[in-house]
């Protein structure tokens, strides 16, 4: 959600030091000890799903990508991210994940310039061809917090119902939020985003539509494309679509990325200040890079 009022800037330093740490973390989680295989790990929301598998299985990635875009909107002032990713995959399809990314406190006020997301749920096959999908998964924003009109604050953190499907190099995913959607509701309507919005009830019940489809360009490279609706309940002037087509390309465990994405979301909605009186369009188009490695 994008706050109408000054924040504390994210300065450089601070995305430094966040980095270095999801870096330690990261590499700490390569070569676990026994003990720590059988904790919850990490694995980014774009990471391909695994087969079902009689035995647990970790897995992860550390990536550096230009900008960091949750369903199209900047989460981190168009600036940088270093993000660090591990699941654990279990038995009969279960697993559990965590991933850690760093974000702006121009958006997540008086944060920690940290996003922390939890999932768990099951993949596997229950149709020939087709793999299922389903769980659930938090987004977490240390210390942030957004102000109500009543004088108190509200959390960032929501919790999404997800299911989803791919087959050959075609997925869809829905999601569906069981908790007010990244803080809005009545009393936050008025510094959600950057233009107040008129108190309309809870934004419960909010939903995501993902599509996405990956087409091997022979040995060169990969092209993606994705298309995305994201339906604010109780709240349609900020709901909007989101696009992005990319070319990947991987060689071992890297893999390298360039992207070009755009959003029809409303600039006057999705826009963020700092503590200087800058503003910044997080919806607007723009080219993405990417480089992850996975272990």
């Amino acid at each position: 959600m994008r706050l109408s009022h000054p924040q504390k800037p994210f300065h450089a330093s601070r995305s430094w030091v966040i980095g270095s740490a999801l870096l330690m973390i990261a590499l700490s989680c390569a070569k676990p000890s026994a003990a720590e295989e059988t904790k919850a790990q990490s694995a980014s929301e774009s990471s391909a799903p695994a087969q079902a598998d009689s035995r647990s299985s970790l897995t992860g990635s550390l990536s550096l990508i230009s900008d960091y875009r949750f369903r199209g909107i900047s989460q981190t002032w168009q600036g940088a991210a270093v993000q660090g990713a591990v699941e654990l995959a279990l038995p009969k399809g279960f697993y559990l994940g965590t991933s850690l990314s760093n974000v702006s406190t121009n958006s997540y006020g008086r944060g920690q310039g940290l996003e922390h997301d939890i999932y768990g749920g099951w993949r596997g096959e229950l149709v020939p061809d087709w793999l299922l999908d389903a769980g659930l998964l938090q987004y977490r924003y240390p210390g942030a917090r957004l102000g109500a009109s009543d004088g108190s604050s509200k959390r960032f953190d929501t919790t999404e119902l997800y299911l989803g499907a791919t087959h050959g190099g075609l997925s869809i995913k829905w999601s569906v939020a069981l908790t007010p959607y990244f803080g809005l509701g009545e009393s936050t309507a008025g510094s959600a985003f950057a233009t107040a919005l008129q108190p309309a009830g809870s934004s419960r019940g909010s939903q995501y539509l993902d599509l996405n489809y990956q087409h091997p360009l022979g040995d060169l490279a990969t092209l993606g494309l994705h298309g995305g609706y994201t339906w604010v309940r109780n709240y349609s002037d900020v709901s909007y679509a989101d696009w992005r087509i990319s070319l990947s390309r991987a060689w071992g465990p890297w893999t390298a990325s360039l992207a070009y994405a755009g959003t029809s979301a409303d600039a006057r909605y999705y826009s963020a200040v700092n503590s200087r009186g800058q503003w910044r369009d997080l919806a607007r188009s723009g080219w993405l890079l990417g480089l992850s490695a996975g272990f």
